[in-house]
């Protein structure tokens, strides 16, 4: 035995001479040789050997057993654990059945090969007997790795061109049916499953409503609706089922390198229309895909967001705190990564023949001071009632990292705004007028909104009744028609429940309670998911918006923004209410 030889030459250490362990590794590449036993012959076999051979005994012996993996490459959790501990010097021996086993790739064999000889790892496969510690048994070694890997990639263009072929004739080539279906193995064809497909047309439904992954996602997570694996919904698995040909019909396959690579030529993707039968009406895959294209479309273009070259935010608002001239747009800047291009901003004093000093200013400093400074006004709107003193509100609306050179607000606009929170008229000779700006928010009657309430409390007592009625009587009806019952009213509750808010969110401000100027800020930043107080992220943020929208957004809120030094040192906002800053420098 070649074992044998590398011993008594004085090349292997003894194995009953240390206590480091020797590793069994066993592995089988699919489920079909693991039922058929493949795993348990080559460890009874290995294990013989080491007890007749080797005369190791079994408290050394270390199995690393991996079931269903490839040989291609060394991602396998049992093979790395194993390398892990033979880099770290506690193993003596690696023993598989055959080569193969442990791996079909020249180059990964190499590496590991090296790893074997640093640490003084002897290297025995029981079917291809070989002298490792010889230059000419190690090129044998890397010969019978050759052959291994070409037989590997043989058969991987054999199985491809097999599958290639069945997917062609419109059959099912084995991999896991997707959400809102299931393997039926009578007819060995998908079909569609009883519960998941029930939410996955409503899910195309929701979407067609909302254009929004997200509001599916967040119904689906909040109505306790599992994924397939039994995990959350995020807005890409979303994305992802709405895409779905299958559930339209269509058979798609060879469609991507791997599960998440990269897509391959057109060429070479088999497609057939009308293979299973369609989870949701083509018209309506059609119109939901249609959607998403729209809103890539409209947010994307090179892979980012649109800008308009003629649209600056800030353009018309900007005054030299130096000259009193106003700011012109110079031109606009590089492209960020994620989309953002700002435009940048100097004073126009030039351009009318006179000389200023003045630093220009651009979208990357004044976007993100103005949208949290607004964005602090309504978190101070909504917390009015923990704010007592002019100092407390000055706290509040400087917290954000954008305002840490900032030591304080001039007195005259921090206390009309603590008045104007305060429900209280503003100082002797201040600026602020409340009925400069006017809410645009939706008004009802009381009758009107009692009447919301009869109705919303009607489908909460039809849900029980139907809860009841399901989970008491056997035969009242299947699980699929409470479902769609339930989801059906589910849809209407909440759609009741959001016009209540809307109407109550009308009629809820009071002469005494004059904050429209901030409430008309709110409604914006609550339509972007802002209102919650928490830090904007400027550049994300514009990159997610239309700028047209947003310079709408800016235009109805300030009235114009005095710059010096290249920084904001006055707000003055449409109602007339004007905030100058002190900065420490």
């Amino acid at each position: 035995m070649a074992y044998a030889k590398l011993q008594k030459s004085g090349h292997l250490p003894d194995p009953a001479a240390n206590m480091q362990i020797v590793a069994l590794y066993v592995r089988v590449s699919t489920g079909y040789q693991v039922e058929r036993d493949s795993l348990p012959f080559q460890k009874k076999e290995l294990l013989n050997y080491c007890k007749h051979v080797l005369h190791i005994p079994p408290d050394r012996i270390e199995i690393f057993e991996d079931a269903g993996r490839s040989g291609k490459n060394t991602k396998r959790p049992a093979y790395e654990r194993m390398m892990k501990k033979v880099r770290e010097g506690l193993v003596s021996h690696v023993i598989v059945y055959k080569i193969d086993r442990i791996t079909r790739n020249l180059v990964d064999f190499s590496l590991m090969y090296d790893d074997f000889k640093y640490t003084r790892v002897a290297f025995i496969s029981l079917c291809e007997q070989f002298d490792t510690s010889s230059a000419i048994g190690e090129a044998v070694l890397k010969i019978i790795l050759v052959f291994a890997e070409l037989e590997r990639k043989m058969t991987s263009e054999r199985v491809k061109d097999i599958m290639i072929n069945r997917a062609h004739e419109g059959k099912w080539n084995g991999a896991r049916v997707p959400y809102g279906w299931e393997w039926d193995t009578e007819n060995q064809f998908p079909k569609h499953h009883e519960v998941e497909a029930v939410f996955g047309r409503l899910m195309y439904d929701m979407y067609k409503d909302t254009h929004s992954t997200c509001k599916v996602r967040d119904y689906n997570n909040t109505h306790d609706v599992p994924t397939k694996r039994g995990g959350e919904w995020t807005s890409k698995t979303v994305a992802d089922f709405i895409r779905n040909p299958m559930n339209r019909g269509d058979l798609r396959y060879n469609y991507r390198e791997s599960a998440r690579g990269r897509k391959k030529p057109e060429n070479e993707v088999v497609y057939l229309e009308g293979v299973f039968p369609p989870l949701v009406d083509p018209v309506l895959w059609d119109e939901c895909n249609e959607i998403m294209d729209a809103n890539n479309r409209r947010k994307f273009s090179n892979s980012f967001f649109t800008i308009r070259s003629n649209c600056n935010i800030f353009a018309g608002l900007l005054i030299c705190g130096e000259c009193g001239a106003n700011f012109q747009v110079t031109k606009k800047d590089r492209r960020r990564k994620n989309g953002f291009q700002p435009s940048l901003y100097a004073c126009g004093a030039k351009h009318q023949k006179r000389s200023c000093t003045a630093a220009g200013c651009s979208d990357v400093t004044l976007g993100p001071f103005v949208l949290n400074y607004i964005a602090a006004m309504v978190q101070s709107t909504n917390e009015r009632s923990n704010i007592h003193t002019p100092e407390e509100l000055e706290s509040l609306l400087l917290s954000r990292p954008e305002f840490a050179h900032i030591a304080g607000i001039a007195s005259e606009g921090l206390n009309n705004t603590f008045a104007m929170l305060s429900g209280r008229p503003a100082a002797a000779g201040g600026s602020y007028s409340p009925s400069l700006f006017s809410s645009s928010a939706p008004s009802a009657s009381a009758a009107d909104i009692e009447e919301l309430k009869q109705k919303l409390a009607r489908i909460t007592r039809a849900q029980e009744r139907l809860k009841n009625v399901y989970l008491f009587d056997d035969n009242a009806m299947s699980e699929k028609e409470y479902l769609e019952t339930k989801t059906a009213l589910d849809l209407s509750r909440i759609e009741t429940e959001n016009i209540i808010q809307d109407l109550l969110s009308g009629t809820c401000c009071s002469e005494d309670d004059d904050t429209e100027f901030l409430k008309s800020a709110s409604s914006f930043l609550l339509a972007h998911e802002i209102q919650n107080g928490q830090h904007i992220k400027y550049s994300d943020f514009a990159a997610c918006v239309e700028e047209e929208v947003l310079k709408d957004f800016v235009n109805l809120v300030i009235d114009h923004i005095v710059i010096a030094g290249g920084r904001p040192i006055e707000l003055v906002f449409k109602n007339g209410l004007s905030h100058k800053f002190l900065y420490r420098d």
